[in-house]
């Protein structure tokens, strides 16, 4: 018997077999957790959902009978306390090409790689489990071979490069950046391809699309190792060799030569971030990582992010981040229980992400000065108040101090926390749209997919539910640290109001206002935007 799930799900030798839909979502489930015991309770969920039969057992012993007598396989077991799929990568297409994708990893010869994928990528025929892609029943494991095959797509590019087959991996190339424009590894091998290929100028026009579809859709530079790229166009410098065929690579390269900052200074690439671990208060260990010389900052965590996703160059603060590390020595870490901070959250309020702060000043040696965005403001804040002799300086940017006050639409709050709790895919493109309103699907696709890579779906509801309650308005007053505020205008995220008032109570503040429907920084103001910045926390040194 053969499973299909590269694609609809099917079942069958030859034709499919005829299943009704209860059937078929009973084997989706059991196909998405092949080889593991599903339980009674759980199949009845995931197929039911909301609801369940009266008698739910005994429907879902009624709907696995006629499974098994329309498969005649007698690989699906009653195994206590549920049911259990057996098969391997010789009868489901998924097995097999997460087989043929760990050969390939495992090759040394770039043309063995590469057929070992194309043979891998010739199993799919649409979206995993494609009519159940957006149900529990098959969600995770979907997003999972999803990206697994963009990222086979992108291995088989570099191994065509890797043995001289430029023009063979020219037209896959083509094709996949068209439908995925902001992927950055897929772009870089285009622009290697099309070098290898004679046609520099080509690549060079490549890369500046590539530069204003990211300023464009999601407010970015490219990331200090795609200007490199570029740069070894121009100097027709370009290493032979394309990227090692390996998956979950960085999206160019481990290393690149620094980042030219503003006004010609240069600081090292973001990618040279290197995570350390240090345990808060409460014992919970919180990754950081710290990168560049001058003023000691401290960048503290969005919403939900990481390290390693801000070091691609992928997370919507990347572009800011980079060319600040040219001014000062800046300090990154991920709150518990997202990004390499992982573990499980009990405790989503304030008082925790103090400790987390607080732990990660320690390392730097403190003073420190504080860098603030989005819902990171009253963590800071309330860091400042208590510890005054460890805050320098504050950079607040489109945050609050009071989330009763500016999240003030108590229906949508709701409705967006249980949105991330069950749809996390939609709910994530959902945020995304706040963040950056208008943008294409692309960056929508994209901005998901830096939020699913910085935190599982329970962990970015149970923080997002706390936002809307934390208040340290009272707290203002009393904190003397200089501040510097900067809000846009038109935030959907975070209203002005917010900087507003952060600008209005805090003793010592100077705020400016930024034009644009955005939420943080856009290409087109960074310029303004490091200069304030850096010369806020340089001033007087």
């Amino acid at each position: 018997m053969r499973f299909r799930v590269l694609g609809t799900v099917e079942a069958g030798d030859g034709a499919p077999v005829a299943l009704g839909d209860r059937q078929r979502a009973v084997l989706a489930a059991l196909l998405a957790r092949a080889g593991e015991v599903v339980s009674f309770d759980r199949l009845v969920d995931l197929v039911w959902g909301e609801r369940p039969p009266a008698n739910p057992h005994a429907a879902l012993h009624s709907q696995v009978s006629r499974l098994r007598r329309a498969l005649g396989y007698d690989g699906l077991v009653t195994r206590p306390p549920g049911y259990l799929l057996q098969a391997g990568p010789g009868e489901v297409d998924a097995l097999r090409f997460d087989a043929l994708v760990a050969e390939a990893r495992r090759q040394d010869d770039p043309a063995a790689a590469a057929a070992l994928l194309g043979e891998a990528l010739a199993l799919w025929r649409g979206p995993a489990y494609a009519e159940f892609a957006d149900a529990e029943i098959a969600r995770l494991e979907a997003i999972r071979l999803d990206e697994a095959r963009l990222e086979a797509v992108e291995a088989r590019a570099a191994a065509l490069l890797d043995c001289g087959r430029a023009a063979e991996a020219l037209p896959a190339l083509e094709a996949f950046t068209t439908e995925h424009p902001l992927r950055e590894r897929a772009r870089a091998l285009l622009m290697r391809a099309l070098y290898a290929l004679g046609r520099h100028a080509d690549a060079l026009r490549n890369y500046q699309a590539y530069r204003r579809r990211l300023a464009e859709d999601l407010g970015l530079e490219p990331s200090a190792a795609m200007a490199a790229l570029e740069l070894e166009i121009l100097r027709h410098d370009v290493a032979p060799q394309a990227l090692p065929v390996v998956l979950h690579a960085p999206p160019v390269a481990a290393q690149a030569p620094p980042a030219a900052g503003h006004a010609g200074r240069a600081g090292p690439p973001l990618s040279a971030l290197r995570a350390r671990y240090a345990a808060d208060a409460n014992g919970r260990t919180i990754a950081y990582a710290t990168l560049g010389e001058g003023p000691p900052l401290v960048a503290l965590p969005g919403w939900v992010s990481a390290i390693d996703v801000i070091a691609s160059g992928r997370d919507p603060r990347s572009s800011l981040l980079q060319r600040l590390v040219a001014h000062v020595r800046l300090t990154l870490y991920d709150r518990y229980g997202t990004g390499l901070s992982r573990g499980p959250v009990h405790d989503f309020s304030l008082e925790p992400s103090v400790a987390e702060l607080a732990a990660v000043v320690e390392r730097t040696g403190g003073p420190v000065s504080l860098l603030a965005m989005s819902q990171a403001g009253p963590v800071a804040l309330a860091f400042a108040a208590r510890h005054p002799e460890l805050v320098e300086r504050l950079v607040m940017f489109g945050t609050y101090a009071s989330g009763p006050a500016v999240f003030t639409h108590t229906e949508l709050n709701a409705m967006l926390v249980r949105m991330i709790r069950t749809h996390w895919g939609i709910g994530s493109r959902l945020m995304a749209d706040l963040y950056r309103p208008g943008g294409s699907d692309a960056a929508a696709r994209h901005m998901a997919g830096v939020l699913k890579d910085s935190a599982d779906r329970e962990t970015a509801a149970g923080y997002l539910e706390a936002i809307y309650d934390i208040d340290v308005a009272d707290l203002l007053p009393e904190i003397a640290a200089p501040a510097l505020v900067l809000h846009y205008t038109g935030d959907r995220v975070i209203p002005f109001a917010g900087g507003r008032h952060l600008a209005a109570e805090l003793p010592d503040a100077h705020l400016i206002a930024l034009d644009g429907p955005y939420h943080l920084p856009d290409a087109a103001h960074l310029d303004r935007v490091t200069d304030a910045i850096a010369g806020f926390l340089t001033e007087g040194r």
